[in-house]
């Protein structure tokens, strides 16, 4: 019966050794997960605000982009004009270089994501 017993006794140690692996195992991908979603979430709001100001900065810019154009044409109109496409001509550049821009940007974020794992 000892060997009945101390299978037992071992069996049972298993079980509790793997209980105690289960847990701390779930807090360590608890604790990945708080990391990672903590650390995105301050990366989408750090590029929100940047993007907002940035946004009010380039409405500005253009604005004066425009006028000063308009100034060199003696027409305003057509200094807003020539701003507009100017950027009608940046938007096609950006559609035209698309896929290049979507590679890049998931072959940095592929980079700081695998890069976090070990």
């Amino acid at each position: 019966m000892a060997i009945f017993d101390s299978l037992d006794e071992t069996t049972d140690h298993a079980i509790d050794r793997t209980e105690a692996f289960l847990k701390s195992s779930e807090a360590y991908y608890e604790l990945k997960l708080f990391q990672m979603l903590s650390s995105s979430l301050s990366l989408i709001i750090k590029f929100t605000l940047l993007g907002a100001l940035f946004l009010i900065a380039f409405i500005f810019i253009a604005a004066a982009i425009a006028n000063t154009i308009g100034d060199a044409l003696d027409s305003v109109v057509k200094g807003y004009l020539a701003t507009a496409g100017i950027f009608i001509f940046l938007g096609l550049l950006i559609f035209v270089f698309r896929k290049s821009i979507e590679n890049l940007i998931v072959k940095k974020l592929s980079t700081k994501i695998y890069e976090t794992k070990s």
